[in-house]
């Protein structure tokens, strides 16, 4: 029989439910939910909270899965809890600082690969390191994102994304929320690969205090070197590639589409621009032909907070391919027309290569 802790994380990725969203759903913090389904914390005890979970995994009441989930609770109530030991093959593979933080030396990265219970090895200095990452396009970027989110074209789906949920069910990913990575480390989050799987380590404070669209732009920038260049091109990079890259002249470059493609995750295209558009008609249903300054914010602000991003994020989704919110707001305001145009209406002379989607060797 199965412990509890994986068996309540697969009835929750059943269920559809990110680790973050769970854990609200029944008044948990998220590090505790994530330390129960990692067998780093007893199981809970409280009948009435037992319950609780149950309706959220939409499971019946006295069918053979409450009562297994039950059974199992009253089993692992006792039982001693995992410790963090290097398993076969599990190394530290890249981490995301916090703002400000100055870069890891060797020791602290064997001390934090240590303490995550994973291995690195001393590769060679950055001055003997060659980082070589294909550039990519926008729309290289975006396709990325499209395949891992699959199609988000209906008004339904213009929401948040629920990043934990799409990582863990479409990657494959395992989410765990542990202390200690910003307070002994200055890293928010970091990826630790076995053979046959990744797993994104989230530091608590992340995990239980960051707002969640930040703690789900964590994730998602954290996620994004899978992504954008996969185990191929990164499997020949010798250990400690992401210390010796961050040293790198590519890093800039790199760093800048790690955020492109979480971005991208955050703020799908088309469900933006669904929203955008239901956005603009209440916009002049009730204001009228307003200046275009304001038009751009109200659209702006409202799609933040349908997304539930912060505005910020959503001015640099409006400004860029493949989007193009502003100038449309501008124009169909200036026509006074009570719906957005299409996007080829809007020229732009500084529009993105589209046709290098396939070709990896072009500039961004």
């Amino acid at each position: 029989m199965a412990a509890f802790g994986p068996l309540l994380r697969s009835y929750r990725l059943r269920a559809g439910l990110g680790l973050r969203t769970f854990a609200g759903l029944i008044g948990q913090r998220a590090s505790t939910v994530s330390a129960i389904e990692s067998v780093r914390r007893a199981p809970w005890r409280h009948d009435e909270l037992l319950q609780r979970v149950a309706e959220v995994l939409g499971l019946a009441e006295s069918s053979d899965s409450w009562n297994e989930l039950c059974l199992l609770a009253r089993r692992d109530a006792d039982r001693p809890i995992a410790t963090n030991s290097p398993g076969q093959g599990e190394t530290l593979q890249w981490w995301w600082s916090t703002d400000g933080a100055p870069p890891l030396d060797q020791q602290e990265l064997a001390e934090m690969a240590s303490f995550l219970g994973a291995t690195i090895a001393t590769g060679p200095s950055a001055e003997e390191s060659n980082i070589e990452l294909p550039p990519l396009t926008e729309l290289a970027i975006e396709w990325r994102v499209r395949r891992l989110l699959g199609r988000r074209n209906s008004l339904v789906a213009a929401g948040p994304v629920d990043v934990e949920s799409a990582l863990e069910r479409q990657a494959n990913v395992r989410l765990e929320i542990v202390p200690g990575l910003v307070p002994r480390f200055s890293v928010q989050a970091c990826v630790v690969k076995s053979p046959d799987a990744v797993t994104i380590y989230v530091d608590r404070i992340v995990g239980d205090s960051r707002p969640l669209a930040s703690y789900r732009q964590v994730l998602a920038e954290c996620y994004a070197p899978a992504a954008l260049w996969g185990d191929d091109a990164l499997a020949d990079q010798a250990a400690c590639w992401f210390e010796r890259l961050q040293a790198s002249d590519a890093w800039p470059r790199a760093l800048r589409d790690c955020r492109r493609f979480a971005l991208a995750m955050l703020l799908p295209a088309n469900p933006v621009l669904a929203g955008a558009e239901i956005a603009y008609r209440e916009l002049v249903e009730q204001q009228g032909w307003v200046e275009p300054e304001v038009g751009a914010r109200v659209v702006r602000n409202r799609v933040a907070e349908q997304f539930a991003v912060p505005p910020a994020e959503v001015h640099r989704r409006m400004v860029a391919w493949p989007c193009h919110l502003y100038g449309r707001i501008a124009q169909a305001l200036a026509a006074q027309e009570p719906t957005l145009p299409p996007t080829d209406w809007l020229v732009d002379d500084d529009a993105p290569r589209q046709q290098t989607l396939f070709d990896l060797r072009a500039a961004p």
